[in-house]
């Protein structure tokens, strides 16, 4: 604390004249050092940045992507979930390998919308216990599917193409469907060119817009657009196609957004948006069982992830020829 004025005169007024020419003495070699201290304090400050910056560039990873630490383990080691945060947003994805797990769609009876958990407890009543579910798929005013709807009890609606008008939102603008076949591989093809083809499709839902094509962002998708909302969506990697991503954002972002993530960061060929608004994970046996928030509504559509029965297993399991002699 520096003192009081009054004190500091009166220290200054009783000093010695000896005191003084001392003082006198040392001025010649005292005042060149007062004067270099500051560019010397410069100095080492430029160099502290220079090497923190140089040993923060040693320790980040060179992708724009981090792990984060909020998303919960889950009681089935098959089901991965990783938080991943993107160009400033925050996603939840769940690795759906097709090999071991089951995606299959439900739509609410009687067109009464149902809670996550009471469509857990109707499936588990059913015989099948999800992992995971989240909302997906067209459905109309009357609370029933609108588009396209192939469930564990068959064809619940046919494929729509018909969905236009303003009063339908993002499902008018380049719907899609997400189908898996028979033969276990999963895909993304516009509404208007979906057809039944030679492998049967065991499970399928129509939404929109279509984010990707061919690795390819949606050209019809603005990266200055201001509409943002919390979104879902589900990817089919490149790579694989018994692979399949299923993404939610914790933040509000746009759909070029979500796209450039699906793309560059996940590697979809294809990708679908789900919903928007309501997008959250439900994950029974988590601590945490919203990720990230309990949207508090009840939706029509739904998509679920179940452990593959051990017969279904069975036929996955690639087949072991004998060496050729």
């Amino acid at each position: 604390m520096r003192p009081a004025t009054s004190g500091w005169n009166g220290w200054s007024k009783t000093m010695s004249a000896s005191d003084a020419g001392r003082r006198a003495a040392r001025r010649p070699w005292f005042y060149p050092l007062i004067g270099s201290f500051p560019a010397m304090l410069v100095a080492g400050l430029a160099l502290s940045i220079i090497f923190g910056s140089f040993a923060n560039a040693q320790k980040e990873p060179a992708s724009s992507t981090k792990a984060g630490t909020t998303c919960p383990s889950t009681s089935d080691p098959a089901l991965i979930v990783r938080c991943l945060s993107f160009l400033g947003h925050l996603y939840a994805v769940a690795d759906i390998d097709l090999h071991s797990l089951e995606i299959v769609f439900t739509a609410a009876n009687d067109g009464k919308p149902e809670t996550f958990p009471a469509i857990v407890s109707n499936m588990s009543r059913e015989g099948m216990k999800p992992l995971l579910v989240t909302n997906a798929g067209i459905y109309s005013a009357d609370n029933r599917p609108l588009g396209l709807l192939i469930s564990p009890k068959g064809k619940l609606h046919d494929v729509n193409r018909k969905v236009t008008g303003p009063g339908h939102g993002n499902f008018s603008w380049d719907s899609a469907v997400f189908q898996i076949s028979d033969d276990g591989t999963a895909s993304i093809v516009s509404a208007r060119a979906w057809q039944e083809g030679r492998q049967h499709t065991v499970a399928a839902t129509q939404s929109g817009p279509q984010l990707a094509s061919s690795g390819k962002i949606n050209q019809s998708f603005q990266a200055q657009s201001k509409w943002s909302f919390t979104r879902t969506a589900i990817g089919v990697d490149q790579s694989n196609r018994r692979i399949v991503h299923l993404v939610v954002s914790r933040d509000f972002v746009t759909l070029f957004e979500l796209a450039t993530f699906m793309v560059n960061e996940l590697h979809c060929s294809e990708a679908l948006h789900l919903d928007g608004n309501l997008s959250a994970f439900y994950i029974p046996s988590a601590s945490e069982r919203f990720l990230f928030t309990d949207p508090g509504e009840r939706i029509v559509t739904a998509l679920s992830v179940i452990t593959k029965k051990t017969s279904d297993l069975e036929k996955t399991k690639p087949s072991r020829s004998l060496p050729q002699k």
